[in-house]
């Protein structure tokens, strides 16, 4: 996984920093929002961000 890749171009935000608020305790979609901005302008990656979150979360708890 390209932890570098913008999955939100409206803000900016990369996988990286979805894995760091996930990593920070972060395990909604709306705490992910709230700590990264991500998906909160036009919505476009929102099913990106929801599997990133699933994904590392999954990683987190094993």
């Amino acid at each position: 996984m390209d932890l570098d890749k913008i999955v939100c171009n409206c803000m900016g935000v990369t996988a990286a920093r979805i894995k760091e608020a996930v990593d920070a305790g972060a395990s909604t979609l709306a705490e992910v929002q709230e700590a990264t901005g991500a998906g909160t302008v036009c919505g476009a990656c929102l099913e990106e961000v929801e599997s990133l979150i699933s994904h590392f979360t999954a990683q987190r708890d094993a």
